[in-house]
């Protein structure tokens, strides 16, 4: 706009400095002879005087209205100062934290007669701070008098106070609008995400990221993982198994193999003690670790925890992952697992004695303790606890006196 305004100046400049050139010499042979007749007076001159005569009057009327005017301007100049004072005193007491000194110093900038959109907002923080909503939602309708962009920011502004008071909801309504108005505008598009995990909407959390990702708010690592976050978050809320599966089968096929959602899916199918809903999917996640880094821990331990019914089955898939991955200690532990469970104490003890070796950690020395209190080794069981307890609290285990043969025969059978 203003490079457009340039060429025009320019353009009439150009025309000026031609016309005169055209103009001057005619007027310097033939200046020209105007006669002003006015009852009995009569004034006679040329036309270049006459030209001068009226420059020189309206330069003259432009001081005298200019000179007229010097009072009011400086009365408003001193105005606009005495605002932007009181606004840079308010904005400042605003981010010291002093709401009630800030609520002073800007409502004395918008009673001077000021109208800044950017004032009645930063009261109405004032004001919510200070717990006051009334007078809140007045700078509020004051700054809303006007519309377009600076209605969008009172309404993107109210919404953000109502996030501050935990009104999540109500926040979500004005956010939606606003994203319907704008869907690429940053502020609503973190507004709305920051709501919607308030809420537990992680449904919406998941429509949303398209939109993240678009207006380049996350990056695509971070918008895959967001996306992991919001499925597991929805998975953990499924109200029955139909609505696990529903949620599940919503998912993009992808997504489902996501251990983070996998792993969800395991623990709300064992709440709802429905193990088998989850086995497809832990099997084949699982599987797929074994082909790259190695399986997840956290999902094994998930594939162990069976019922009566699918137990032996499970048992036959870990055997058949050991052959690939013989020196996987989480497998070890899935297995003692799962043996130890099938009352399979001399299989489970082998596998946990593996396991506590090459990945120590709490939960495998805990297996192991019981199989040990089983088979009457109180000390060796103790000691295992007290391991477990170790590792809890970051120290490092004790080794276990413990063969084979102790175990291999029972108090009873010794007698």
């Amino acid at each position: 706009m203003k490079k457009l305004l340039l060429i025009l100046i320019g353009f009439v400049l150009i025309a000026a400095l031609a016309g005169g050139a055209w103009i001057g010499p005619r007027l310097a042979e033939n200046p020209g002879f105007v006669l002003i007749e006015f009852g009995e007076w009569r004034l006679q001159m040329s036309l270049l005087v006459l030209l001068g005569f009226i420059v020189a009057a309206w330069l003259v009327v432009s001081l005298i209205f200019a000179f007229l005017r010097l009072p009011g301007r400086a009365v408003r100049r001193a105005r606009r100062a005495r605002e932007r004072r009181n606004l840079d005193r308010g904005l400042l007491a605003l981010s010291e934290g002093d709401w009630a000194g800030a609520e002073r110093a800007l409502e004395s900038a918008m009673r001077s007669g000021g109208s800044l959109t950017s004032g009645y907002l930063a009261a109405a923080r004032a004001a919510q701070e200070q717990t006051a909503p009334d007078r809140r939602d007045e700078y509020l309708a004051l700054a809303d008098r006007r519309f377009g962009k600076r209605h969008f920011a009172t309404v993107l502004a109210r919404a953000r106070l109502l996030m501050g008071e935990r009104e999540s909801e109500r926040a979500v309504e004005l956010l939606e609008e606003l994203h319907l108005k704008r869907p690429n505008h940053q502020g609503v598009l973190k507004l709305l995400l920051a709501a919607y995990q308030d809420c537990e909407r992680w449904h919406d959390v998941r429509l949303l990221i398209p939109s993240l990702k678009k207006a380049g708010i996350v990056a695509a690592d971070r918008a895959r993982e967001l996306a992991a976050l919001a499925a597991a978050r929805e998975i953990e809320a499924a109200a029955d198994p139909a609505a696990l599966q529903k949620i599940h089968k919503s998912l993009k096929r992808p997504s489902r193999s996501e251990p983070e959602i996998v792993a969800a899916l395991a623990r709300r199918a064992l709440e709802f003690d429905r193990p088998d809903l989850a086995e497809p999917a832990l099997r084949s996640t699982i599987t797929e670790g074994f082909e790259h880094d190695g399986p997840d821990l956290r999902l094994l331990e998930l594939y162990a925890e069976s019922d009566a019914g699918d137990r032996a089955g499970r048992i036959r898939q870990c055997e058949r992952w050991l052959e690939r991955a013989p020196d996987s200690g989480a497998l070890r532990f899935a297995l003692g697992k799962l043996h130890l469970d099938a009352r399979n104490d001399d299989q489970a003890r082998e596998h946990l004695q593996i396991a506590v070796r090459s990945s120590p950690n709490p939960d495998a020395y805990a297996a192991l303790a019981q199989v040990l209190d089983r088979a009457g080794l109180l000390e060796s069981a103790t000691q295992c606890y007290r391991n477990a307890l170790r590792l809890e609290q970051g120290r490092a285990p004790e080794p276990l006196a413990i063969t084979s043969e102790s175990v291999s025969k029972s108090p009873a059978e010794e007698d």
